[in-house]
């Protein structure tokens, strides 16, 4: 009784572990996409792919590489479109991620993107 017992405390850990996701880490710049809302943001990459991500509980901070001066006092308030961020999140069985952390690499400046562009042979990972 003792190996089924264990078996099953096995089999039910395994399941849990696969229902959490497994985490992933991603660049890209914020821009701002159909639905994003107070607790989520557009994260696009490089090659045009765009990542929706929910952020009410990730922790925000700044790389070291971003000056004092270039700094807020609140992290999670530059979140806005044209920031570059690097976000290690979860994705669901739902398809959707959710930020663990996010670290601001270059705080928005003039060359904030102002809407979601997806070139039309690429498509959203949303």
């Amino acid at each position: 009784m003792g190996a089924l017992h264990s078996c099953l405390w096995m089999m039910v850990a395994l399941s849990a572990m696969a229902r959490a996701g497994t985490p992933g880490s991603f660049r890209g710049t914020i821009v701002e996409g159909p639905q994003a809302g107070k607790d989520w943001i557009y994260v696009q990459g490089r090659a045009g792919m765009a990542r929706r991500v929910e952020i009410s509980h990730a922790r925000v901070t700044y790389d070291d590489s971003v000056s004092p001066a270039e700094r807020g006092r609140r992290p999670e308030e530059a979140l806005v479109a044209g920031t570059e961020v690097r976000v290690t999140a979860e994705q669901g069985g739902d398809g959707e991620w959710r930020a663990i952390s996010i670290e601001i690499l270059k705080p928005a400046g003039d060359n904030r993107q102002s809407s979601l562009h997806i070139p039309p042979a690429v498509h959203c990972e949303c």
